[in-house]
């Protein structure tokens, strides 16, 4: 299994002499696995490149875009999705836990006066499918589904193939003050022993009392979650825009040396555009 970054960054695109090194763009994950069937997580800015790159290979079988949520910072990038605009290639949009009227919002986004190009205008075979079940199978894949703690709601995916398992968990509130849609105990029996867990952690410990009830969480919470769900490798996801490179690499170093005195079974990265990483 393959897993790539495309975007990172939570609620806006925040390019700049500051966020070079970790990137910009808005969230977007790929993933391909042993079977080669291709995941992508959201479509925020970081799709265009992933078009880019996926244009120079041949369709051989649909591209599985799962969405998190309708918010627009996960789903403006598709319009500046290359694939779409290819008449052989088939594309899927899956959401899971969402109204499934809403799910067209990827498309009606492409609308005057905001985009000059109709979604009916596209050339690729678009499919809007619902998850009415909580489990999926593609390929060889297992897709299981969770619903976040995040206004509107949205879900969480965990993929478990032939050769390992992730987790994409972005746009969630461990512990929101009102009665959380899935309580702690249920992400642990969720997330339990998975190899690569992609979670929100966009805020730090003394800025909750400004974002409690966002929908997103603590860096300390995901780390606490990784060791209670023993998850062997963390990675730190959805920084907040104005968070600089030079202080995410310092976000790395506390989590990592917090990792190595109370999980060192377990690996922490800051999520970072490029990044690949294998299973």
């Amino acid at each position: 299994m393959l897993i790539k970054f495309y975007g990172v960054r939570g609620s806006i695109a925040s390019p700049g002499e500051n966020t070079v090194r970790y990137g910009g763009n808005t969230a977007c994950v790929f993933v391909k696995t042993s079977d080669n069937e291709l995941f992508i997580f959201d479509a925020g800015t970081g799709i265009r490149q992933l078009g880019e790159d996926l244009s120079q290979i041949l369709p051989t079988k649909a591209v599985n875009l799962l969405f998190s949520h309708y918010h627009w910072d996960h789903i403006q990038g598709f319009p500046f999705f290359q694939l779409a605009y290819r008449a052989d290639q088939k594309i899927n949009l899956l959401a899971a836990h969402l109204n499934e009227q809403n799910a067209h919002s990827v498309l009606t986004q492409m609308t005057d006066p905001h985009f000059p190009v109709p979604s009916e205008n596209l050339a690729s075979n678009v499919h809007v499918l619902s998850m009415d079940d909580e489990i999926l199978l593609i390929g060889r894949n297992t897709i299981r589904t969770l619903s976040l703690n995040h206004p509107g709601g949205g879900s969480a995916y965990r993929i478990d193939s032939d050769e390992g398992s992730m987790a994409y968990v972005t746009d969630n509130e461990l512990f929101p003050p009102q009665t959380p849609k899935t309580a702690y105990e249920d992400w642990l029996e969720y997330l339990k022993n998975v190899d690569v867990l992609i979670h929100d952690a966009m805020y730090l410990d003394h800025e909750k009392e400004k974002i409690h009830g966002w929908g997103h969480s603590l860096i300390s919470e995901a780390l606490n979650l990784a060791k209670d769900a023993k998850v062997k490798h963390l990675i730190l996801f959805h920084h907040d825009p104005s968070r600089t490179d030079n202080e995410l690499d310092e976000i790395g170093v506390q989590a990592q040396q917090w990792m190595e005195k109370n999980y060192p079974e377990g690996k922490v990265s800051v999520a970072k555009e490029g990044d690949k990483y294998t299973l």
